[in-house]
């Protein structure tokens, strides 16, 4: 297998790239070398030299490897992008355009090419970028790698690598919008959205090939409605937006609408298989940050984190283990998104699916509703204060003694009063209408972060997996949080009166007309926040007075023990006590009994001093000795404990064994018994299913490939009415344009007449003579050409109206010829089902033909060993009185007669095989003959050759029958002469044997009669007494062994040989059957070249 040839631009020499970088430094040194040639003297100038230069030639060097790096992840996005759409043929033709290896480019292929002409129909040109990457020129153009390895290396370093930068992050972002759209397909839900414009197209309902094909258009209409949409960053910023607001609208469908609904029902097991799975597959699908054990030897401090700008600049190292992982070099797995999508649903049921996909499409009717709300500039994002005081219909809230939290001073705009909501679209504010979007679901995301923390410090509980509590939070967030903010909105929108009164907990709540969705979160998150000041407040005071109180507690006691039970936690139950040391007071009682005061100064002698020191140091061994003697006695008792307690378990293990035994091993046997059968049936059923779910695949596909058949033929049908009306239309179009044709060429007639008269009669008037002639010929010649023009006109309808026929019966005759080749594909199809049901039924019945087969042969064999075995036991004592006294003679006289029946046989075989070589030989001259023929002389001759192949593989067949029969022979030769060595021998059986003169003539057994065994003994005719040899049959058979000759004395004895001679019968047979081969290939080649002439 040839390898394919490679570019050599995909060869790197990491020594060939920093060659001119490395000249460059070189260079600069000794320019700098000459012209500093003073200051270098200096050693510290030098280093400091040295050191700038190899960091600019690190720079340059690091320039030339990030892009060959850019490169590389470009041509793997590319990779992955093709291997996608390769499963959607369809997508990829109508939408992309794939590009070639070493593809040419033309002017038309570059900024030029997407100005608009009316003349020409232009195709999109064939790049992502123009050729100095300022321009985006073609989104759908997917280059070849030789392409991607040459991109922008004209220009110079900085140019290309953001031109390369530009190209990375706009192929990514298209890779996981494809990715995306193909996985959300494949979901059963649809990702076009609904409301904010119509659609001037029929899309799927639930998302397909047309879906995608529908959000594919709608990024194209996006990107023309940006400011400038040839600006590539543009591009890209529109690109990555919508690619984060694809994931993140998932990401809030499956952890808050899907887990919600499934927790309300109370269906648990949906809700577990949805939070087990979105464990792996949402942390691959977004930015979070994956831990690793390299990152838990250098942590960052708190409260950083590694994605922030901050944190890399004061821990570079540090931030980018925690932000890439263990691998840093590795690709991410982004070509693995439908893999992850479908793990987010996977163990759910049809009905728990249909659930999911609806909750998917609420979240993306929600983000209609956002969009229709307004920009996120005409929403209030201050703190809305409630206000009991009926008195202020604006409900605006009093302002509180408490000032405003840090936490909550975050919320900045203006009001909404003050604004007028204006609505995004989709398409013709593309950036803004997904910014808002993307803030909008990450503020979902935070408030249910929130919610989540919120709902389990008030139940007590560690999560709120359990459908009733999640219930009773759900009742408890209505009533303290929703409501009180939706009221606090109306009271300042001025519908206060609707909210005044109590809710039920099954009341849905509806939000006060006016206020938006994002405005309603923002002040929900608000209020938590607050809520969670005031809880981390209260929880600061608490311990600080816990901590304060068990102070002065320890020190308001004066008992001689410690304080141990203000000490020891609360899950500690049993209390004792200790004696508290009074180091400090002895020491201090100690050292001030020999002091002498000096007003405000205390004076110690060193002595003094030094004695109270060792005192208080042999106070402070002896303490710890005494703890020490403590622990080491509680130790020693914890120890014992333990010991006695697993010598408790080792004794009851011991006589649990010792007492349930080993199983006899009947039972063991049918236990593996009753296993294997359990294991059958296992299979069976696992092969069973198995089957049915090819099956139902196949009726899938099957029922896929019908509706577009049926779809199809609905558009052929559409296209054939186009068809027709197009020519209708096109005919009364040609025949307006002849009809205004003739009507001009009429009135510019008249008009000449008029003229002509209008001339004569104003020569007439000025007196000049008029030429008669040349006017009668111009006018003779302009009725004429009117007449011409007439006939030309009514040959022009004629010719319209043919043109039209034409066309009319060809597109007819297409369109039966279509109808005819569908209904021709369904019938083969339909063929193909029956055919590998009739094959499946006759391979079912051959199996069981096989098994029943098989049986009976083991049934049989097992008799015949039955048989044989009581057979020998019974002839055994008989064969070994007279074996010894014939056991010489009978050798070599069964030599003998092998050799002379194997060279009898021998000569006839060859013989034959030169008949049947004669006869095959002219057979094909024959053939040969009859090949100049017509087609029914050639269908003969295929039939003769069928034929001869026929007889050829019967002929084949009886020989290597004669082979086989002359192995029975021998055997049947060495059971006879058991048989007659074992009959006892008598004056009658001498006297009978001297009176027959005739040997006997074995019959040949025919090629269908196989039997085995015992049933060859058979072919000899049957005496009427034990003589030999027996009387001859009804004339003369043709035999291949001859039977044995008679002694001179009438005594027929028969000597049984040492040793089977295997190897004659082995060389003739490999002779005879090459030759036979050699025989049969030079027919096939012949008739192959019969074939040939034909």
């Amino acid at each position: 297998m040839d390898k394919e040839k490679r570019s050599p631009e995909a060869f790197i020499s990491l020594q060939l790239e920093k060659a001119p970088c490395r000249d460059l430094m070189l260079n600069e040194f000794l320019q700098k070398k000459t012209a500093m040639s003073t200051i270098l003297k200096n050693p510290e100038e030098v280093a400091k030299l040295k050191r700038a230069l190899l960091t600019t030639f690190c720079q340059r060097f690091h320039q030339r490897v990030l892009q060959y790096s850019l490169r590389s992840q470009i041509i793997a996005y590319i990779n992955s992008l093709v291997a996608l759409l390769e499963e959607f043929p369809d997508i990829k033709e109508n939408y992309f355009q794939v590009g070639a290896a070493n593809e040419r480019k033309t002017d038309q292929d570059d900024v030029p090419g997407l100005v608009p002409d009316a003349r020409v129909m232009k195709k999109r040109p064939r790049r992502i970028l123009s050729a100095d990457g300022t321009a985006l020129v073609n989104l759908w153009f997917i280059p070849h790698h030789s392409e991607v390895l040459v991109m922008f290396k004209s220009a110079d370093e900085e140019t290309c690598t953001k031109s390369l930068r530009l190209t990375l992050r706009i192929v990514s972002m298209l890779h996981d919008i494809c990715h995306y759209l193909c996985a959300h397909s494949k979901l059963g839900s649809n990702t076009t959205m609904a409301g904010s414009e119509p659609r001037g197209f029929v899309t799927a309902e639930w998302g397909g090939v047309e879906g995608i094909g529908a959000d594919l258009r709608e990024i194209q209409k996006q990107l023309e409605h940006l400011p400038d949409p040839q600006d590539p960053q543009q591009a890209a910023d529109f690109l990555q937006l919508r690619r984060d607001v694809m994931f993140l609208e998932f990401d809030a469908a499956i952890r808050h609408c899907i887990r919600h609904t499934f927790l309300t029902t109370g269906n648990t097991e949906a809700y577990k298989a949805v939070t087990d799975n979105m464990r792996f597959g949402l942390g691959k699908l977004s930015s979070e940050l994956q831990p690793s054990l390299y990152s838990m030897s250098l942590p960052l401090p708190r409260p950083l984190q590694a994605s922030d700008g901050q944190t890399q600049e004061l821990y570079p190292w540090r931030s980018f283990q925690h932000r890439f992982g263990p691998f840093p070099g590795m690709f991410p797995q982004w070509h693995q998104i439908e893999h992850n999508m479908q793990l987010c649903l996977a163990g759910l049921t049809d009905v728990d699916r249909a659930g999911a996909n609806g909750e998917i499409l609420g979240v993306s009717l929600l983000m209609e509703d956002i969009l229709v709300s307004g920009s996120p500039g005409a929403i209030s994002m201050e703190r809305v204060e409630d206000s009991d005081d009926e008195g202020d219909p604006a409900g605006r809230g009093v302002e509180k003694s408490r000032p405003m939290s840090s936490i909550s001073g975050y919320a900045h705009s203006v009001r909404s009063q003050a604004q007028e909501k204006k609505p995004l679209s989709r398409r013709e504010n593309p950036l803004e209408a997904h910014q808002l979007l993307k803030d909008f679901l990450l503020l979902w995301k935070r408030l249910e972060a929130f919610k989540q923390e919120w709902g389990e410090r008030k139940l007590a509980v560690s999560s709120l997996e359990n459908p009733r509590d999640y219930r009773t939070f759900c009742k408890m967030y209505k009533a303290e949080i929703h409501y009180p903010v939706l009221r606090s909105l109306a009271r300042r929108l001025g519908q206060g009166d609707d909210y005044d009164g109590m809710v039920l907990d099954d009341e849905p709540l509806v939000m006060p007309k006016g206020a938006s969705e994002f405005e309603t979160r923002v002040q929900q998150l608000l209020k938590l926040l607050d809520n969670l000041e005031c809880h981390m407040i209260y929880e600061v005071r608490k311990k600080i007075s816990k901590e304060h109180g068990l102070v002065l507690n320890e020190r308001g006691r004066e008992e001689t023990a410690l304080p141990t039970d203000l000490w020891k936690r609360p899950a500690m139950k049993e209390s004792f006590t200790i004696a508290k040391p009074h180091l400090v007071e002895d020491f201090a009682q100690t050292l001030m009994s020999d002091c002498q005061e000096n007003g405000t100064s205390i004076t110690f002698s060193k002595d003094h001093l030094q004695t109270c020191l060792s005192q208080l140091a042999s106070a402070v061994m002896a303490r710890e000795r005494t703890t020490y003697e403590s622990y080491t006695m509680f130790y020693e008792n914890l120890l014992r404990q333990y010991h006695q307690l697993m010598y408790q378990k080792e004794q009851e293990l011991k006589h649990s064994s010792s007492g349930s035994g080993e199983p006899p091993s009947d039972t063991l046997v049918e236990v593996q018994c009753q296993l294997a059968d359990r294991y059958g049936e296992l299979i069976l059923e696992i092969t069973a299913l198995r089957a049915k779910v090819a099956e139902m695949r196949e009726m899938t596909f099957t029922q896929e490939r019908d509706i577009r058949e049926q779809v199809k033929c609905e558009y052929d049908e559409l296209v054939e009415d186009l068809f027709s009306s197009q020519f209708e239309l096109m005919k009364k179009f040609d025949d307006f344009r002849l009809n205004l044709h003739d009507i001009v060429c009429e009135k510019v007639a008249e008009t000449r007449f008029e003229a002509d008269d209008a001339i004569s009669k104003l020569k007439q008037r000025e007196g000049g003579v008029p030429e008669d002639e040349i006017r009668a010929r111009n006018m003779r010649r302009a009725a004429e050409l009117r007449a011409l023009q007439h006939e030309n006109s009514q040959l022009s309808r004629v010719l319209s109206k043919s043109k039209a026929m034409v066309m009319w019966k060809s597109t007819k005759i297409k369109g039966d010829f279509h109808k005819s080749i569908s209904e021709l594909q369904k019938e083969v199809s339909r063929n193909k089902k029956e055919c590998l049901q009739i094959r499946m039924n006759a391979e079912e019945e051959v199996i069981l033909l096989r098994q029943q087969q098989l049986a009976l042969r083991k049934a049989l064999q097992q008799s015949e060993q039955e048989y044989l075995a009581i057979k020998k036991k019974v002839e055994q004592e008989e064969k070994e009185k007279k074996e010894r006294e014939h056991m010489e003679l009978q050798r070599a006289r069964s030599k003998k007669q092998l050799e002379s029946a194997k060279t009898s046989n021998i000569e006839k075989l060859l013989d034959e095989l030169e008949d049947k070589d004669q006869r095959l030989r002219h057979l094909t001259e024959e053939q040969e003959k009859t090949s100049k023929l017509s087609r029914l002389s050639m269908e003969r001759a295929e039939k003769t050759v069928h034929a001869i192949r026929s007889q050829l593989d019967h002929e084949r067949s009886l020989k290597l029958d004669a082979f086989q029969r002359v192995d029975e022979l021998q055997a049947q030769v060495y059971d006879f002469e058991s048989g007659t060595a074992a009959r006892p021998f008598t004056a009658n059986t001498t006297v009978s044997r001297q009176t027959s003169t005739r040997t006997p003539q074995p019959r040949v057994r025919s090629g269908k009669s196989r039997s085995s065994g015992f049933s060859d003994i058979s072919l000899w005719p049957p005496s009427s007494g034990p003589l030999w040899p027996p009387a001859a049959g009804p004339g003369p058979i043709r035999s291949l062994t001859p039977g044995p000759p008679a002694k001179p004395n009438g005594v027929a004895k028969l000597q049984r040989p040492k040793t089977v001679t295997g190897r004659l019968k082995s060389r003739i047979a490999e002779s005879l059957i090459a030759e036979l081969e050699r025989s049969t290939e030079d027919t096939l080649v012949q008739l192959q070249q019969l074939q040939h002439q034909k």
